[in-house]
């Protein structure tokens, strides 16, 4: 599997078969991937196969981008994770579908990458500041972006009026 020149067409061949390893360190997160081998490895019906593609240093950023949007929360949880891992570049767009995502795990994992403050201030929401630490609530309200700290007054003031 550790095969560089391992044409995406036989990857996807071999994917089909379901004695291949699914766990752990996978053999997906250490082989070299092409565009090709990406797109397959997202595209795969299998969960593991789409984490083994997030956990892939050599992983068109491009082509994981499209996990942001994955059916599977703990894929979207893996790639907000894991998103500015290994120095990657982030595509445009992702990190606001990350913040906005309907998971709060998912919203957290993205306020700890040094994002925009219009994406920190997307992820400021009921269930982000429920569930939060207390260290995570002490940053947002210190938060140096004034739309961070708007976003969290107008939260905190619709709760103080509800309750």
């Amino acid at each position: 599997m550790g095969n560089p020149a391992l044409p995406a067409s036989v990857l996807a061949r071999l994917l089909t078969v379901e004695e291949l390893p699914d766990g752990g360190s996978s053999w997906r997160a250490r082989c070299p991937l092409d565009v090709g081998g990406a797109q397959v490895l997202v595209a795969s019906a299998q969960t593991g196969h789409r984490l083994g593609a997030v956990e892939n240093r050599a992983a068109d950023v491009e082509v994981l981008a499209r996990l942001a949007r994955d059916l599977v929360p703990r894929v979207r949880f893996a790639y907000a994770a894991l998103v500015g891992d290994f120095g990657r570049r982030v595509p445009e767009g992702v990190l606001e579908v990350l913040a906005g995502d309907g998971q709060a795990r998912i919203r957290r994992a993205v306020t700890r990458w040094d994002v925009p403050p219009a994406v920190r201030a997307a992820a400021v929401t009921e269930q982000l500041w429920a569930s939060a630490a207390p260290a995570v609530r002490e940053s947002l309200l210190a938060d140096p972006a004034p739309e961070v700290r708007d976003a969290l007054a107008v939260l905190l003031a619709g709760e103080r009026e509800r309750g």
